[in-house]
């Protein structure tokens, strides 16, 4: 490997038949830089176009269609590629959505409307999308407060576009992880049957990517949850964002569906939204697209996952990849699900084990308070002033969680003084803080997914103890846990990045 290109490329066997027999092809649709090495050998140099033209990726892009209050350009969408799959959704189906939502509702019932703008903007075709964006972002402007008064004066309009070459990217690993396993197929390109894609590999555990971008976008629009801020519609080509210019809440306190009624409550009270602006809100909106982008330009480049000889390591992308989103959706699921906090609880230490997959932090100093601290301290210098009082203030409260977790263990023959005794291996007692007893007793919660009590091995006396000396209520806001670090590795995607070459 020639110096210029050492650590931004990865070599690899790629087969003849790959888009068609046209590699190159291949290489512009996905934004890569690809050099033959050795032809009759299938080897290929590949390389991301961003790191091989040395610039800022474009894969992830937010355009702006109206600031805070501003007259909107909805011209700015025309740029946007035709979708790859023809919307199939009958007329008739849409039609009735729209009567269901819109005309047979109240004049007052925000909700319903609010329900039919998310979901008009997903499916209108490609001719009628403009035109559907734009009357829906009229129908906001003319929603009014009791006192007739606009209800979202700084209303504002983007489109979060993600290009194709994404999809391109990630697909390529799906295919060379299983040449990997049956190298003849790099002569031969398997047969495509009726029921069946001939690398379908995952393919329905890594979706968001391509379609929904929840994964990647959600952990934004309910950093505040219960409240929420913007309205969304995915589209093949991205997301449309209408930012409210004011959060509003996002969950009433009464069940709104029967079945709810056999779900948790929750909690009867909420933290109250910080007061930011609409300014913060767009220009926090603008940093997150821009740090995804970053963020997705060195999960989807062959060479992050080179090994130390320049190899190519399709089986690492294809894990990263799915690990990656996974982490996104349960924080999602934890943000979005409001009403059960043990639900939360399971999903958030999911999340944890998730980001430690990663390599982003272990769990065991996840829940740990002083590491906790220090991640936020971390992003309270590096976020711009405007980004930190919008996506802090949860970190925040998960970081106050945590510390509220010490109070809760009991004075008893192990606990006193702050500190805990707990039964070694040994036989003997090791004292420890109270604070490392949290982690510990954290564990153990996290652990009980398989049940309490727990095997029969060294630690299980440990186990017993800490069960007993702590009361079991957990702050609710410890489940934001996950969001604390996810954050962190969106700040800086050279964390993640430094991860994620193959293991040794």
């Amino acid at each position: 490997m020639n110096r210029r290109h050492a650590g931004t490329a990865a070599a690899a066997k790629i087969p003849s038949w790959l888009f068609g027999g046209d590699i190159l092809g291949y290489a512009r649709e996905a934004q890569l830089k690809l050099r033959p090495v050795d032809i009759p050998e299938f080897r290929w140099r590949m390389e991301a176009l961003e790191r091989y033209e040395r610039r800022t990726a474009h894969l992830v892009e937010r355009i702006e269609i109206a600031g805070p209050g501003a007259p909107a350009r909805w011209e700015v969408l025309n740029q946007l590629p035709a979708s790859r799959v023809g919307n199939t959704v009958p007329p008739e189906l849409v039609a009735g959505l729209r009567r269901k939502l819109v005309e047979d509702t109240a004049e007052d019932d925000v909700l319903s409307k609010l329900n039919w703008l998310h979901a008009s903007m997903t499916l209108a075709k490609d001719d009628q999308f403009i035109e559907a964006a734009c009357s829906a972002y009229e129908s906001l402007r003319a929603v009014n407060t009791s006192e007739g008064t606009p209800l979202f004066p700084d209303l504002a309009a983007s489109f979060i576009r993600f290009d194709q070459a994404l999809t391109w990217r990630a697909g390529l690993a799906r295919v060379m992880v299983r040449i990997e396993e049956e190298p003849a197929l790099l002569n031969t390109r398997p047969e495509q049957s009726d029921d069946q894609m001939a690398f379908g590999s995952a393919t329905g555990i890594l979706t968001d990517l391509s379609l929904t971008r929840d994964a990647y976008l959600a952990p934004l629009f309910l950093c505040h949850s219960p409240f929420v801020w913007a309205i969304v519609g995915a589209r093949q080509q991205g997301v449309i964002v209408y930012s409210l210019g004011r959060p509003i809440r996002g969950r009433e306190a009464d069940a709104a569906e029967l079945i709810q009624q056999f779900m948790p409550a929750g909690p009867a009270t909420f933290a109250s939204c910080p007061p930011f602006t609409a300014a913060q809100m767009a220009t926090t909106l603008a940093w997150w697209v821009k740090q995804l982008n970053e963020l997705l330009s060195l999960v989807t480049d062959p060479a992050t996952y080179a090994n130390q000889a320049g190899d190519y390591s399709p089986r690492r992308q294809f894990e990263a990849q799915l690990s990656f989103e996974q982490a996104g959706r349960r924080i999602q699921a934890v943000l979005a699900h409001q009403r059960d906090q043990s639900t939360r609880q399971v999903l958030a230490f999911a999340a944890l084990d998730t980001l430690e997959g990663l390599g982003l932090v272990n769990f065991e100093q996840a829940v740990q308070l002083t590491k906790a601290e220090k991640i936020l301290d971390r992003l309270g210098a590096r976020l711009p002033l405007d980004v930190a009082e919008v996506l802090l203030p949860s970190a925040r409260r998960a970081v106050n969680a945590l510390r509220e977790c010490q109070d809760g263990f009991l004075r008893n023959a192990y606990v006193s003084g702050g500190q805990v005794a707990l039964p070694h291996r040994d036989g003997q007692r090791r004292v420890v803080t109270v604070e490392q007893a949290t982690g510990q007793y954290l564990r153990v919660l996290r652990n009980a997914h398989h049940g309490f009590g727990g095997q029969n091995d060294a630690g299980r006396r440990r186990d017993e103890v800490l069960l007993m000396s702590h009361t079991g209520n957990i702050p609710n806001d410890l489940v934001l846990l996950p969001y604390l670090y996810w954050l962190h590795a969106l700040a800086d995607p050279q964390i993640l990045h430094s991860t994620l070459a193959p293991r040794r």
